[in-house]
């Protein structure tokens, strides 16, 4: 039981780190795809 308790502990750690990068990821589709809406927009108005 402690033993995969502590592997928990580090196993959630790296889920931080992945959840970031994740996060970061998304933020920047996001801004992308608003850019390119933006643009579609006005090149087809």
């Amino acid at each position: 039981m402690g033993r995969s308790n502590r592997n928990r502990v580090t196993h959630t750690q790296r889920e931080e780190e992945q959840g970031k990068k994740v996060m970061r990821a998304i933020t920047i589709v996001a801004v992308v795809l608003v850019i390119l809406s933006f643009v579609a927009y006005t090149v087809w108005a």
